[in-house]
């Protein structure tokens, strides 16, 4: 319900989209060089330049100085990693006969599509430097290697129930619930459109969530602007002082790299202890992503060890 401020939905390694083979001859790298090969599977440069591009603009909506030289050195080595990561596990996918049917790749782009806008969509896709076609591939390689991971690796990990007892036990002071609020949100793109909706609802001339249903950009917009109930550290830092608000309470503007915000909390919920039994499925997910986690990177690195993977540094230092 909150994943898409800042696009989680489209947060997907580029690599492997359809890509533009458009370089400059100007250009003082050639596009068409194979910048890495992973057993005899050879990634371009321009392939290479585009997911670093992509990453460059992500780091940057974060903050607001210039990208340090030790920040562009970690990026690059952190695409370098993507790239043999994601070139072994689709090569994996290949040889192990993995597939899915339409109608899970249906499903799939239904669920990541489901509540934007059309127009709210478009501008993510834009962002992200998609097209329809190159992020409906993504999700499909991502889908194809999920299955990949559960068969080889995920379905061989299990905990007990003793060991989730003791877990709980040795953490009891980690399963609680938080202070949680039930607010509603209103996204828009400008100050003035913000700023307009603001007097509004100091007039009372609409209630916040018919302003919501038509104005807000976010995915709930449609429901209201109801976010449902969300506990502190679950929302971006920007909202943490909504928690600060009383019941009916609504926020001054907030203003992030996706827009201008407002939030009215229309419910709170004080912080308790929980159950075994309430927390019983949190802790197996917690043991069995750990494990499930050991035994990939396991996985993962034997992978490697048996790959043949060559690096072409001289093309590597000269990517800015």
């Amino acid at each position: 319900m909150i994943k898409w401020f800042y696009g989680v939905v489209l947060g997907l390694s580029l690599c492997f989209a359809s890509c533009s083979n458009n370089s400059s001859s100007s250009d003082e790298l050639h596009g068409n060089e194979s910048i890495v090969i992973i057993n005899n599977e050879k990634i371009s440069l321009e392939q290479f330049k585009l997911e670093f591009k992509l990453q460059k603009k992500k780091f940057r909506v974060h903050g607001t100085k210039e990208i340090t030289s030790e920040e562009i050195a970690w990026l690059k080595n952190r695409v370098l990693e993507q790239v043999i990561h994601n070139s072994l596990l689709s090569q994996e996918v290949k040889r192990n006969g993995i597939g899915i049917s339409q109608e899970e790749l249906n499903e799939a782009l239904l669920k990541a599509e489901t509540g934007y806008s059309e127009d709210s969509f478009q501008k993510q896709l834009d962002f992200e430097g998609l097209t329809r076609k190159e992020w409906e591939n993504i999700i499909e390689k991502n889908l194809l290697i999920n299955k990949l991971i559960s068969n080889l690796v995920n379905s061989k990990v299990s905990v007990s129930e003793s060991e989730m007892h003791r877990y709980f036990e040795e953490n009891e002071s980690k399963f609680h619930k938080g202070e949680q609020v039930k607010a509603l949100h209103i996204m828009v793109e400008t100050e003035e459109e913000i700023r307009t909706i603001q007097k509004e609802l100091q007039s009372k001339q609409k209630d916040f969530s018919a302003l919501a249903k038509e104005f807000s950009l976010g995915p709930e917009g449609k429901l209201g602007g109801d976010l449902g109930y969300f506990e502190a550290g679950q929302m971006p830092e920007e909202f943490d002082n909504v928690f600060k608000l009383k019941i009916n309470g609504v926020s001054d503007i907030i203003r992030t790299p996706y827009g201008f915000h407002l939030f009215k909390v229309v419910d709170k919920v004080k912080e308790r202890k929980m159950s075994f039994d309430e927390s019983k499925k949190q802790v197996e997910n917690i043991l069995l992503e750990e494990r499930q986690g050991s035994a990939f990177q396991k996985w993962l690195n034997q992978l490697k060890a048996k790959s043949e993977i060559e690096i072409k540094y001289d093309l590597f230092a000269k990517i800015e």
